[in-house]
């Protein structure tokens, strides 16, 4: 975790943090299409309505995913990020470059530096999408983006447990044991404080900001778990 900002470790305020502070927010001014714009863009920096708004688009994309169907893609999928190349292929962006998904993911967070191949890599998704740069296109590249590094660390988590059990159940363990979400952060009292997210029951985040796609994420993890037996 980063040691720069204070830090809340009670799992009891943790939750009752995520639940009743706001996310640092970022600014929402026009911007060309690249990471600012995709932050100003999604509900992940944002609170209120706005929220609402921008969460309800995420959810339409994933209300007509099927879990099933996340995993079995990702039981067949082959080469790096499989479970990047299973979302995007359920999603109907079949070109995706997964390249481009993780150089995202590493610059997402506001307190990363910014990284002008970032937002070429940004572009570069949106024109995967259809080329239209709006709130839409935005939630569907943010479920791409967020589910990169968090389902590459529950598949990892997950492969240093042993192999007994189905792959739910080992999901399970890891979720528990070691679960791939380290921290997150919230503003209290005006300051920016960095929440310790490893605690039983925490996994998947809580409050407005609760992780939407925990079904389609543990299904997309037990895809590749069980495609790598």
């Amino acid at each position: 975790m980063n040691r720069t900002v204070p830090e809340i470790t009670d799992p009891d305020q943790v939750r009752a943090t995520l639940i009743g502070a706001p996310v640092p927010a970022v600014p929402s001014v026009a911007a060309p299409v690249g990471i600012a714009w995709l932050r100003a863009h999604v509900p992940r920096f944002c609170d209120g309505a706005e929220h609402q708004r921008l969460r309800a688009l995420v959810t339409a994309e994933l209300d007509r995913l099927s879990p099933a169907d996340l995993r079995e893609r990702a039981r067949i999928a082959d080469g790096p990020l499989p479970h990047v190349r299973a979302l995007a292929q359920a999603l109907g962006m079949q070109d995706i470059s997964v390249d481009a998904v993780a150089l995202v993911a590493a610059h997402y967070q506001p307190f990363e530096p910014d990284d002008p191949a970032a937002d070429e890599a940004v572009a570069a998704l949106v024109a995967a999408c259809g080329g239209a740069a709006d709130d839409a296109t935005a939630a569907r590249i943010c479920l791409l983006v967020q589910a990169c590094a968090a389902t590459s660390a529950l598949v990892t988590n997950a492969r240093q447990l042993d192999a007994d059990g189905t792959a739910e159940e080992i999901i399970a363990r890891t979720m528990t044991e070691n679960p791939p979400l380290r921290s997150t952060r919230r503003v209290v009292d005006g300051e920016v404080v960095e929440l310790d997210m490893r605690h039983p029951g925490l996994g998947f985040g809580a409050g407005p900001h609760a992780c939407p796609g925990r079904e389609h994420a543990i299904a997309i993890a037990a895809g590749i778990i069980e495609g790598s037996k």
